[in-house]
């Protein structure tokens, strides 16, 4: 069984280390050990096809799951089904700890390691997606079975993403880049990346 390293996204203020992957469980599911720093947020998002269920283990985290708001603290999980729209915020002094599970696995690895490595490469906006408008296309688009961001609205993004999408492949752009992949030591040198 893979072993993988614990890596940090800034942007989300999240630790992710996993546990399975779909590589493990047949495609059935990713789980993976985290941890949301104090003042951490992942924006506003949904999975059209999985299950997502965050199981606390200290701390508390708090949701917004389809405009209810939800708190999970120690020993108490959320559940957040495929479909529905949420985001999670730390707002307070401490850590949330917990184990994460989404069903099924999909794309899920490659999509979080993505998220982190596209921010520890200094290439994102605030909101932690790619600042180049053809990197985004080409990584959105190709995780849109995993993830749809709420903002512009989903019918929006079927029209514009594509064809930007394409360009963005012509360019050479990938969705995943191989030294994001956290069973893989991260590179020591990443000064030869750019914008491009």
């Amino acid at each position: 069984m893979p072993s993988y390293r614990e890596y940090f996204n800034p942007s989300t203020g999240e630790w992710i280390r996993y546990l399975e992957t779909g590589e493990e469980t047949g495609g059935e599911r990713v789980r993976y050990r985290w941890r949301s720093l104090p003042g951490g947020k992942i924006p506003d998002h949904f999975h059209p096809f999985q299950d997502e269920v965050f199981a606390i283990e200290s701390g508390e985290a708090h949701f917004t799951v389809n405009g209810r708001e939800v708190v999970g603290r120690s020993g108490e999980t959320v559940v957040v089904p495929a479909g529905a729209r949420h985001n999670e915020w730390n707002p307070g002094t401490e850590e949330a700890v917990g184990v994460v599970e989404l069903r099924p696995a999909l794309k899920s690895k490659e999509l979080h390691e993505m998220f982190a490595g596209y921010t520890n490469d200094g290439m994102t906006a605030s909101s932690g997606a790619p600042r180049n408008p053809l990197r985004l296309a080409v990584t959105f688009w190709y995780f849109r079975g995993d993830i749809r961001v709420t903002s512009p609205p989903p019918w929006l993004q079927n029209l514009f993403l594509p064809p930007l999408a394409a360009l963005g492949r012509l360019c050479g752009y990938k969705p995943y880049y191989d030294r994001w992949d956290s069973r893989r030591e991260p590179p020591a040198d990443l000064s030869g990346l750019t914008e491009g």
